[in-house]
């Protein structure tokens, strides 16, 4: 009880527990601030008070990101037969193709003996490689033989420098024919590409979903 007391003393010189801190403050002495403190029956009241455990910062709201950006270990299927799955940000369109000259025997005597040849480069070489291996790891997955197809891009790009987004499907679908996904790209009937946020690295999402209404018949 004398403790209690003791603990109130503070109460009759200052309207809050501000006002005291306040006026401790201006106690430049070390100890003569303690022993005031004591007086004034702070220690007590700390001692009096039951500790509880510091308070629990909430965590901030994360936003719910779209489906897409999961990178799934296995391709998706929905019930529609829609394959989902990641791939590599594919090289520009004039990065993966290079142009040599050939020496060759041309049927006009005058004519120059070269010829000029167009090859995939090495870094088209190395994307259709690293296609086929995300394939792979995906479960190899295929769309329905003959089947025409609908092909949605979900590019994120790997900084937010400009580039075309029309100079993204040809490496990518030439790299998923190389993976045996479909028999050729020709069978591709809509193309949809969309600009994501960007990702590091850089990313495409790709949705194919085969075709039930086409102006093409089965092959």
């Amino acid at each position: 009880m004398t403790a209690l007391v003791h603990a109130q003393a503070w109460r009759a010189r200052f309207p809050s527990l501000a006002h005291v801190e306040r006026y401790l403050s201006t106690i430049a002495d070390p100890e003569v601030r303690a022993n005031t403190r004591l007086k004034l029956g702070l220690v007590e009241v700390a001692q009096l008070v039951p500790q509880t455990s510091p308070l629990v910062q909430p965590r901030p709201v994360q936003e719910k990101q779209p489906e897409w950006t999961s990178e799934p270990k296995h391709a998706e299927i929905s019930p529609l037969g829609t394959l989902t799955f990641t791939l590599p940000y594919p090289p520009s369109l004039n990065s993966i193709w290079r142009s040599i000259l050939v020496r060759c025997k041309p049927k006009n005597p005058n004519a120059i003996p070269y010829r000029v040849q167009v090859l995939l480069s090495e870094q088209g070489r190395n994307y259709r490689k690293a296609v086929i291996s995300c394939v792979q790891n995906c479960g190899q997955p295929k769309t329905p033989p003959g089947a025409r197809l609908a092909l949605l891009l979900i590019v994120s790009p790997p900084d937010r420098r400009a580039r075309d987004l029309s100079n993204i499907p040809k490496a990518l679908e030439d790299a998923l024919t190389h993976a045996k996904v479909w028999a050729d790209d020709s069978l591709i009937d809509v193309l949809i590409v969309r600009r994501a946020p960007v990702h590091p690295g850089g990313r495409v999402v790709v949705q194919i979903t085969p075709l039930t209404e086409t102006l093409f018949g089965v092959e």
